[in-house]
């Protein structure tokens, strides 16, 4: 599992209006470069959405469905592909906010997105590659929500 906290001098009302935005996600990940609403009401448990990403030149799409949502508290998602569960728990502290960002794989991913992670196509160590991403994700919140 990877997991990492930032503390964000923001509401967490704010905090949580830019995670669970995920069609501008975008602004602040690396690889992620947003999203489309494809079934459901947007933001509910159920519905589904197109993840579109790129790493280098190779760009590519997931299948998500929104897995729990506590509205302005936890907001999470299961990518069908590579059978990850992200997730974003918004905390009030002190005078502002604890925004962790959490990827947990719950399944073993098809074969081909083994090969294809493990080819070096997405970069040498995937899962160092995933973990720093987001850190990189919360620095950029933060930095966005504290100017």
């Amino acid at each position: 599992m990877d997991r990492s906290s930032a503390y964000i001098e923001a509401t967490p009302d704010s905090v949580w209006t830019l995670v669970s935005d995920l069609e501008g996600m975008g602004r602040f990940s690396p690889e992620n470069t947003g999203g489309a609403w494809t079934s459901g009401k947007p933001g509910t448990v159920g519905a589904t959405f197109k993840g579109t990403n790129k790493h280098g030149l190779v760009r590519w799409s997931t299948r998500c469905t929104i897995t729990e949502v506590v509205g302005g508290q936890k907001f999470a998602f299961e990518v069908a592909e590579s059978k990850a569960r992200w997730s974003f728990l918004v905390e009030p502290s002190g005078t502002g906010t604890l925004l962790t960002e959490t990827r947990e794989i719950f399944a073993t991913a098809p074969r081909y997105v083994r090969i294809l992670s493990g080819s070096g196509v997405l970069g040498r160590d995937r899962d160092q590659i995933i973990a720093a991403g987001i850190d990189t994700t919360l620095a950029r919140i933060k930095m966005h929500l504290e100017q």
